[in-house]
């Protein structure tokens, strides 16, 4: 409790140097820095909350009590702080100094010119900065996981060059992300397109059954085609727990993505924007942000869909994650390697989608074209499987001949 006593020393004398008046602004200030370490030794999640009540409070009014604030959040999530070291166990140690360099981070972007921020920016005696050394200390730990281990091999093996190991070490790891996962790409479209075809067989039973009768229809419907209705779901689901270990491994040797640039990220640019270009791959980055969230709006918009009426509303699904995803990223503050590497996956998504999905649509919609004639006599079916030339013979009767009408005689 010393540094607790401490800060209610400092407080009482600025209570007594205004004259008792401890409403001062000052005053105020240093007993919410007080109550968030007072919290340290009840419950570490109330520290934090308390620390995080703090930043929100003061960030525009005082932001050098904010600026503290973060600063002793980062002392006590690391385990540096002498009141009451944040986690007893090395599962809540790591997770503290993970949350005790997103506290720097933001103290460094946010409040970088005040007496805290400069805190732990200025390099000690050792030649490295607070802030640098718990990042070293974090990096060190993490080199010993094999995700860490798979993304440093992709970088050795291109040069370990700045400008262009890092960033085509994401690229390649994109790549081999999707020829892993291509067999399942493949029968995730096909599942897509067998549920296009039936279509027009399903509207035709919604016209005639409802409730469970037309649920049971469906389904022996497509029993009888051998259509399976979560063929497209099942792939997904399986991509999942993957595509999770691809995340962790990437956030995991995000501080060794410091040394990386690419293209603009870690140009002059950095320095004339500091909070829209990034310096380094470890950092967010605005333009790149924007560019994955347009591919990401277009690798929804291609994903085929059964119905117009499905096509809409996946359309406006389309713009509502990318944008949740943008506003996700930008409060985050995720790293533009992170973002770096969905990119890429968008890209190929993007191809992927045009060489299996719409190629064989186009090559079946021009089949489809010069045999519907030769289909219509021979009674089979038109290419696609969604009708056949009895049911065109069928609709089109329908309709009656138009008959001229006949002359009048004179």
């Amino acid at each position: 409790m010393r540094l607790v006593t401490r800060l209610a020393i400092v407080l009482g004398a600025v209570v007594i140097f205004n004259g008792g008046n401890a409403s001062s602004a000052f005053a105020q200030n240093m007993n919410a820095l007080v109550k968030a370490s007072a919290a340290k030794a009840a419950d570490p999640q109330a520290a934090l909350k308390e620390y995080d009540n703090v930043v929100k409070e003061y960030q525009k009014k005082d932001p050098a009590t904010a600026a503290e604030a973060l600063y002793q959040r980062g002392l006590y999530c690391s385990g540096q702080d002498s009141c009451h070291p944040y986690g007893k166990n090395d599962a809540d140690k790591q997770a503290g100094e993970e949350q005790a360099i997103l506290s720097w981070k933001q103290l460094n972007n946010d409040f970088s010119d005040t007496p805290a921020g400069k805190k732990i920016s200025t390099p000690g005696s050792n030649g490295e900065s607070a802030m640098d050394e718990l990042i070293s200390r974090v990096d060190k730990r993490n080199s010993h996981d094999w995700k860490y281990q798979i993304m440093d091999v992709l970088v050795r093996i291109t040069g370990r060059n700045p400008s262009f190991s890092y960033w085509f070490a994401l690229i390649l790891l994109a790549v081999l992300v999707k020829l892993i996962l291509l067999p399942l790409t493949i029968r995730q479209y096909a599942g897509m397109r067998e549920m296009q075809r039936m279509q027009p067989h399903i509207k035709e039973l919604q016209k005639k059954y409802k409730g469970q009768e037309l649920s049971q229809k469906q389904m022996e419907l497509y029993k009888e085609h051998g259509v399976n209705p979560f063929a497209s779901c099942v792939p997904t689901l399986l991509q999942l727990p993957f595509l999770i270990l691809i995340y962790n491994g990437i956030r995991m040797y995000e501080y060794a993505f410091a040394h990386g640039t690419f293209l603009w990220v870690g140009s002059s640019l950095s320095t004339q924007y500091p909070h829209i270009v990034g310096k380094n791959l470890s950092q967010p980055d605005v333009p790149l942000l924007v560019i994955y969230t347009i591919t990401n709006y277009v690798t929804m918009k291609l994903t085929p869909a059964s119905d117009p009426q499905q096509q809409q509303q996946q359309n406006t699904m389309a713009i509502m994650t990318s944008a949740m995803f943008f506003w996700m990223f930008l409060s985050y503050k995720w790293s533009s390697a992170f973002v770096l590497y969905w990119l890429a996956l968008n890209g190929l998504s993007i191809w992927q989608q045009y060489v299996l999905v719409f190629k064989p649509q186009r090559k079946l919609a021009a089949a489809g074209g010069a045999s519907v004639v030769t289909s219509i006599k021979n009674n089979e079916p038109v290419a696609g499987g969604s009708t056949n030339a009895k049911a065109i013979a069928e609709t089109s009767s329908e309709t009656p001949p138009r008959v001229r009408p006949r002359r009048k005689k004179k």
